[in-house]
């Protein structure tokens, strides 16, 4: 059974607002393995006024921040995080196509693994069923590393 979360509540776990907010709604898949996120791209989007706007394409920076917003967002509603950020601590991002006006992207983000406060997982961006750009990340969340004691 899959849990959907909208605007509002994802800028509130995130603690990003507009507009730099890269997600619309968020879809948990599978707590702890996978969610997909959705950007609902207009022509009025603060970025295609000021980049490149004669050709306009979503930021490749800004489409690696939905990844990265979409990851979170499962690490977050997967595992207790008390308003305690998790931080990003290795990007690989591999950049295929542009984001236009009008597209519908969709971040599919898989959770990889989730050891002692280390999170590792994959997200796919995609628009019309076609790879805009792919990445792997890795997070580490000070509150949940589990020191050991003697």
């Amino acid at each position: 059974m899959t849990q959907l979360y909208k605007n509002q509540y994802i800028s509130k776990i995130l603690g990003i607002t507009e507009p730099f907010l890269m997600i619309d709604q968020f879809d948990l898949i599978k707590k702890g393995k996978s969610g997909i996120a959705i950007k609902k791209l207009s022509n009025s989007d603060w970025f295609f006024s000021c980049h490149l706007p004669k050709y306009q394409v979503m930021p490749a920076t800004l489409l690696t921040e939905g990844m990265l917003q979409t990851m979170v967002l499962l690490i977050y509603l997967s595992y207790e995080h008390n308003d305690e950020p998790a931080l990003v601590t290795d990007i690989k991002v591999k950049q295929f196509s542009s984001a236009k006006p009008n597209q519908e992207i969709v971040f599919d983000a898989q959770l990889k693994s989730f050891r002692r406060g280390i999170s590792k997982g994959e997200v796919a961006c995609t628009a019309d069923g076609k790879l805009l750009c792919r990445g792997e990340f890795s997070y580490a969340s000070p509150h949940l590393m589990l020191i050991p004691t003697k």
